[in-house]
């Protein structure tokens, strides 16, 4: 069963929260948030930037960029952040979230990127990371062997959230869980149906 907007609104709010708390408890610091320009990853992103800035009083800072079709973050977006959240996904196309997802992870490694870098599920599971890896030597040299690259999952039949660390070995790629969180009979429930 495919989700109306509305409830995709809803579904992205219910992951904000759990993901921002989560990585508010995590991953403190500065945030920077790259987005592509649809609906459903923008509301994602202000559910996320609504929860860490609620959990530290307003006094965190976090910025967001959205990116067109083509475009790639600046030089400028990505300096002085403790950590970057890539939300790519909703209506845009698997190719064009492909396109934004190496575009960013280009920029990250030209400027020398230290901090932690975040994987919204739908960039990590269609294998765009492990795509830009194997195309760009640059993005390669930024991930792989990199401690601070996180992600998150589910188990649904737990209904769980899961946050962790992917790290690359090899040709293999393992995932190591950091958080578990129980979600919501709503947020099961949505989650399912999106599926």
């Amino acid at each position: 069963m495919a989700l109306t907007l509305s409830e995709q609104f809803t579904l992205r709010a219910l992951t904000a929260r759990v993901v921002g708390e989560a990585i508010n408890e995590l991953l403190p610091g500065k945030w920077g948030f790259v987005t592509g320009k649809n609906y459903i990853c923008s509301s994602l992103v202000g559910g996320l930037e609504a929860t860490l800035l609620s959990k530290q009083a307003g006094l965190t800072l976090t910025k967001t960029l959205v990116l067109e079709e083509g475009q790639e973050p600046t030089e400028e977006f990505l300096l002085d952040l403790d950590s970057v959240f890539l939300a790519f996904g909703g209506e845009s196309s698997a190719e064009q979230n492909y396109a934004w997802t190496l575009a960013t992870l280009k920029q990250l490694a030209k400027v020398g990127f230290e901090g932690d870098i975040f994987f919204h599920v739908r960039i990590w599971v269609p294998g765009f990371v492990e795509k830009a890896v194997l195309a760009d030597e640059s993005i390669a040299e930024l991930l792989v062997e990199n401690p601070a690259l996180w992600t998150f999952t589910f188990d649904l039949d737990k209904g769980l959230f899961v946050v962790g660390q992917p790290h690359f070995s090899g040709d293999e790629i393992h995932f190591h869980p950091v958080k578990e969180i129980p979600i919501t009979h709503q947020h099961l429930e949505l989650l399912k149906a999106s599926l």
